[in-house]
């Protein structure tokens, strides 16, 4: 698994944890801490998949996933989260074209079980949607 990863999370210890786990399996991954920087650091550089929280201090994590569809249709966005399967929440972030989520809270192998799945559905698919 060699992809270029952006983390966006607003929580130092979760970035940290994520980067470390990415690092492990060969991938490039790149943090942000807010969802302002994640879409700065897209528009100068490209990545094959995002994994954004949905709730980010500043602009939300639906926010940032509706500005990367703008530009990025087919780029495969994750969304991360510490507050459980809200059903709102997955509607919305699937209408805006999120390939899934995963919970922060969940064992390493499954998050990265998960993430793989998700990616490669994603990227079966022609990019977003799951």
């Amino acid at each position: 698994m060699l992809y270029k990863i952006l983390i966006v999370d607003d929580e130092p210890p979760v970035r940290d944890l994520f980067m470390d786990l990415f690092k492990r399996e060969g991938c490039q991954p790149v943090a942000c801490a807010s969802g302002e920087e994640a879409l700065a650091v897209l528009k100068k550089d490209v990545f094959d998949v995002v994994l954004l929280d949905i709730r980010l201090s500043g602009i939300s994590g639906l926010e940032v996933l509706k500005n990367i569809r703008n530009v990025h249709k087919n780029l495969p966005v994750i969304m991360i989260t510490g507050f459980g399967f809200d059903e709102d929440l997955i509607a919305k972030s699937k209408q805006f074209g999120c390939s899934g989520y995963i919970g922060k809270n969940m064992p390493v192998a499954q998050i990265i079980s998960i993430f793989k799945q998700f990616v490669k559905n994603s990227k079966e698919k022609g990019g977003c949607c799951i």
